[in-house]
């Protein structure tokens, strides 16, 4: 199968989660062998190993145009990661390629908008026009439940139109590893016990509220110590917040790191940490990457991710946003290395069977066949003759 693989906004030098779903999505397509032109806001450079790679133009009319010379005569399905979709749905008119759009999370959480009433009575033609260009594409793929609810409700869609494809982990890149060897690589103490939080520091994550939980850990444990790796719109807050509770000698601040490292980070922890606020949609990387590492959790249960780790066994989950509940958690698992060492195998168990990057890409490329077979199917349908 030939896929157009646009996500123009995406920029594959950053290791942020769109960049690394890109990546490991088309290299996996790929490796499935599916043909793939993939379209980003990055240098041809930093292409998936195998996969053609092109810049996005500047312009809006020139991204089409471009797309509309890559598909035409070869792409038998278009496939977009976009909010809106504009550009595929632009290519699509021009070539009568059928589209597919992906939907990564709810843009009115991450912008902390209200949801789609008050969207559609703001901005009334943007929405408009978006539910036009939605109900247009042959399918949407949804990486949570929430977000395929959501998307449901607000756009007013077909059920049948968008199906649930979860992210994934790298399971060759991110693998258990030696504790104390890890610990040795990142000049952490060999006996301390260590949280790690990775991700987006943004409001969404909720990382204020594992300081929070950190200041009644360490009445009671002087040895904890939390690891943030990533950086974000909300690491000045929390770097103030650290200050203000006196935290700065039990919490490490690591920044950006390559993505290539992060296994580390997350081995050389003892409890690995995804709080989240209340009502948030989505299917979070780090947290499948947490269990390719064979690290427990504590979760804050939203969407569908509390139930996926509680039925596999890799971790504790709590109500979102309840922080002794959260301290309670992790404090049970530091107390309990062996309950502890239990969730993480049985994380990395429930990876390797469901979550990983090739299982999305082989989700992905049942929706693209579908698609292509229905829009061959009415393409050489015969017309009707009266008799």
């Amino acid at each position: 199968m030939n896929i157009l693989f646009l996500a123009v906004d995406v920029d594959l030098k950053h290791d942020r989660g769109d960049a690394v779903h890109v990546r490991e999505l088309a290299r996996e397509l790929g490796n499935g062998g599916h043909r793939v032109i993939l379209v980003t806001g990055t240098s041809p450079n930093d292409a998936p190993q195998g996969i053609r790679h092109f810049t996005r133009p500047d312009s809006d009319p020139s991204q089409v145009l471009f797309g509309w010379e890559l598909a035409s005569g070869w792409a038998d399905v278009i496939y977009e990661r976009r909010t809106s979709p504009k550009l595929s749905w632009s290519i699509s008119r021009l070539t009568g390629i059928p589209f597919v759009l992906e939907v990564n999370g709810v843009l009115a959480d991450e912008r902390r908008d209200s949801p789609g009433e008050r969207t559609r009575r703001a901005r009334p033609f943007k929405y408009w026009a978006r539910r036009l260009m939605l109900k247009a594409a042959s399918r949407i793929v949804a990486v949570s439940g929430g977000v395929r609810t959501d998307t449901l409700s607000t756009y007013g869609l077909p059920t049948n139109r968008i199906v649930v494809v979860s992210n994934g982990a790298n399971l060759s890149e991110f693998h258990p590893q030696d504790r104390m060897s890890c610990r040795a690589l990142l000049g952490l103490r060999p006996h301390d016990r260590i949280l790690c939080f990775v991700g987006n520091l943004a409001p969404w994550q909720g990382v204020d509220l594992i300081l929070r939980a950190m200041k009644r850990l360490i009445l009671t444990d002087e040895h904890v110590r939390l690891i943030l790796v990533g950086d974000g719109p909300e690491i000045g807050r929390l770097r103030s917040l650290a200050v203000a509770m006196n935290l700065t000698a039990f919490v490490r601040f690591e920044g950006n790191v390559p993505h290539a490292q992060v296994p580390k980070y997350i081995s050389a922890s003892d409890v690995c940490l995804a709080p989240f606020r209340q009502g948030r949609k989505a299917s979070p990387i780090k947290v499948f990457e947490y269990m390719a590492c064979a690290r427990p959790i504590v979760l804050g249960g939203v969407d569908a991710l509390g139930d996926f780790v509680l039925n596999s066994g890799a971790g504790l989950v709590v109500e979102p946003e309840d922080v002794d509940a959260f301290a309670t958690a992790v404090k049970r698992l530091l107390s309990n290395p062996s309950e502890a060492h239990a969730m993480g195998l049985n994380g990395r168990r429930a990876v390797e069977s469901a979550r990983s990057w090739e299982a999305t890409a082989r989700g992905v490329a049942d929706v693209l066949s579908l698609v292509r077979a229905q829009a061959s199917r009415k393409k050489h349908r015969s017309p009707r003759t009266s008799s």
